[in-house]
């Protein structure tokens, strides 16, 4: 295979192992989706717009032509630009080529091209986001409240997605998983992998059975949300526990007898809005990560639990009892090796001693070798030996180098903040308290100032939520015992810095907070410039998606950055 032949191959893996874009599909509907059905709703316009003649099919038809033609035109259009993008970073090669020349697709069992291949991923992308779009069109129509049907419709697409993620093709969930949408929008599955299912004792075509029950759903769940709309009001309406909300507020409106902005903000989004349940959860879910810090440790090997026993022992200055307790450590491992050759084997009683020994061995040798490699490499470093510290490298690795839980705490974290700060701007619109607020003396500078202290306060509960039980996790390892380590003196990672541990670990929570409260003032901006609070919601969490996908796929954390940077 020549070199640009090579190449064409790595620009066709590239494409095919590229599937992040259904996520930009996805936050484009959910936002489609509130414009199209919700916005009319709360802005009291859906009783206007049915009341004309005919205006009933004609107009639910009309909303879900522009969700499909929507769906179907924005995916050809990103889906065109990966492939046009890909193809001119690394080109195709021979795009008459058939397709199992690529070993992704050795077991395809169509007649395609290259060519084709491109074209018809194009195609399938856009089928799968057209049902995607049905799919929200129809849960809309049927719940009229905003929030609960983004709840069910988030619960759907997530069980769907965890069913193509951790079901396996060959195994008793292979039928449900071969007609997931996900599953299909992955073109190295979809025509990669060979699997026929047994619809009523005759083998049928995975692939056959998947565009069955897309064209299926795709008008069911239309015609079903145009009957919806068509039958039903579709006033927005409050869930039940809107009603006991507001039933309580108004049996305990006494104690919410109080003036001031800062307190209106927070009884707005707290109280108002209902998200300090959420933060209430938030809460428990983090007492509940706390106690699990110190809860019962259990470790995978012999290895990495004699290494966590030998620094429990020694970790701290390394002094005289250091090197006498390595001394007297290796005095008794040797001593068993002796014991172990002096063993003939000729009686069961001999058999059991030497597997005893043997499996002590085993615990004890490797883990004593890390430790002592690790004290030797010390004692090479520049600097009395005295003045240097042995510290548990491994549990401080584990939790540097955990990039995919750091990630995803950020991820949740961002969300939650979106989440909580979307609305600040939106209810006043939405009430047209705007202008009221701002017409007291220095009323707008005060407002901005209240909002802008409010989010600020939520950030920080959320940051120590989510931070505190990793930096529990830290202080656990040693209690900061070895806080004044110096980084150039740690064995197991090359840093070029003198820099204090403890200063280091303060530096990287300080960067956490940093990127939390960065996060707080984009979606303050983002939430006045969209004034609503959904689609800001779906903006801000899209964009904090596509951020901790890119971290995700290079490796990168803020751990990790840090620790490159030094």
């Amino acid at each position: 295979m020549g070199q640009g032949e090579a190449g064409s191959c790595f620009g066709l893996n590239a494409l095919v192992y590229y599937n992040g874009s259904v996520l930009f599909v996805l936050v484009f509907l959910a936002v489609l989706t509130y414009y199209v059905l919700f916005y009319e709703r709360d802005m009291s316009l859906i009783l206007l717009l049915k009341g004309s003649r005919k205006g009933h099919m004609p107009l639910a038809a009309a909303k879900l032509s522009v969700m499909v033609l929507g769906a179907f035109f924005y995916t050809v259009l990103i889906e065109g630009s990966a492939v046009l993008l890909l193809g001119w970073m690394y080109g195709y090669g021979n795009l008459g080529r058939a397709v199992q020349s690529l070993s992704i697709f050795r077991n395809c069992i169509y007649s395609l091209s290259v060519g084709k291949m491109l074209v018809v991923s194009i195609l399938v992308r856009a089928v799968i986001a057209v049902l995607f779009a049905c799919v929200l069109f129809c849960i809309g129509m049927l719940i009229k409240n905003e929030f609960t049907a983004a709840a069910l419709a988030g619960i759907l697409l997530g069980t769907e997605y965890s069913i193509s993620h951790f079901f396996s093709i060959s195994g008793s969930f292979g039928g449900v998983k071969c007609v997931n949408p996900f599953y299909c929008w992955d073109i190295r599955q979809l025509l990669g992998e060979y699997y026929n299912l047994n619809i009523l004792g005759y083998p049928v075509g995975k692939n056959l059975c998947a565009g069955f029950v897309a064209g299926l759903l795709v008008p069911v769940l239309g015609a079903v949300g145009i009957f919806a709309f068509h039958k039903t009001c579709q006033i927005r309406t409050d869930g039940r526990i809107e009603v006991f909300l507001q039933w309580l507020r108004g049996r305990t409106g006494f104690l919410g007898r109080h003036t001031g902005l800062l307190y209106y903000e927070f009884y707005k989004i707290l109280v108002q809005q209902k998200k300090g349940i959420v933060l209430a959860l938030l809460f428990i879910w983090g007492i509940y990560e706390i106690h699990g810090v110190y809860g019962q440790e259990y470790y995978a090997t012999a290895r990495e639990a004699s290494y966590h026993y030998y620094m429990g022992r020694l970790r701290g200055l390394v002094t005289e009892e250091t090197f006498s307790f390595m001394e007297e450590e290796e005095e008794s491992l040797q001593k068993k090796w002796d014991e172990l050759t002096q063993i003939d084997g000729t009686s069961d009683a001999d058999e059991t001693r030497r597997i005893m020994i043997m499996a002590e061995l085993e615990r004890y040798e490797e883990a004593f070798s890390l430790v002592q490699e690790q004290l030797e490499k010390l004692q090479e470093k520049k600097g009395d030996i005295k003045e240097k510290y042995l510290l548990d490298e491994m549990a401080y690795g584990d939790l540097w180098q955990d990039t995919k839980t750091d990630i995803t705490l950020w991820f949740f974290g961002a969300a939650m903040i979106i989440y909580l700060i979307s609305g600040i701007y939106a209810l006043d619109e939405k009430k047209k308290m705007q202008n009221l607020l701002r017409s007291t003396r220095n009323g707008r500078k005060r407002l901005n100032r209240s909002r802008a202290c409010c989010v600020s306060v939520c950030t920080g509960i959320l940051f120590l939520v989510m931070e505190l039980p990793l930096f529990l996790r830290y202080a656990k390892i040693d209690g900061f015992s070895t806080a004044g380590q110096k980084l150039c003196d740690i064995t197991n990672v090359a840093f070029s810095v003198s820099m204090p541990l403890g200063c280091m670990i303060a530096l990287l929570f300080l960067l956490k907070a940093l990127s939390f409260f960065a996060i707080c003032f984009a979606g303050i901006k983002l939430s006045k410039t969209i004034k609503g609070e959904l689609p800001a919601i779906f903006a801000g969490v899209g964009c904090a998606g596509v951020i901790a996908m890119v971290l995700y796929h290079f490796g990168w954390d803020i751990n990790m950055l840090f620790i490159y940077l030094l």
